[in-house]
């Protein structure tokens, strides 16, 4: 019995740590678009249920790149980031269910936003 356990222990801690480890843009589902101009959207993803969306975006270059995620009741949420910063990530709250449309834009291509849940 206790051989059992110990084996169970050890495929919970394997799997676990697979998912802490995956980097954010690599589960960047629902939807994602990557282009090669220094602006990218995504439009119309459906399926939201409510709650909190998160924003996956790039692009390259120096200066300023902005995202902008839109949703239905004239919901929407943006934010501003440094285009030479990488990748990065982040949450918008209280969005209502429904279907989104993201904008990501910077100083230059390629460009990429990602919207998940």
């Amino acid at each position: 019995m206790r051989k059992i356990l110990s084996r169970g222990a050890i495929a919970t801690a394997v799997v676990g740590a697979g998912l802490v480890l995956a980097p954010p843009m690599a589960m960047a589902g629902p939807e994602s678009a990557t282009c090669s101009v220094s602006d990218c959207d995504l439009l119309g993803v459906p399926g939201f249920p409510g709650g909190t969306i998160s924003v996956d975006a790039d692009v390259h270059g120096v200066g300023i790149g902005r995202w902008y995620v839109w949703g239905p009741n004239g919901y929407s949420c943006t934010d501003t980031f440094h285009a030479s910063a990488g990748p990065g990530s982040w949450v918008c709250h209280n969005a209502p269910a429904g279907t989104y449309s993201a904008l990501v834009e910077g100083p230059q291509g390629p460009s990429s936003i990602g919207l998940r849940w």
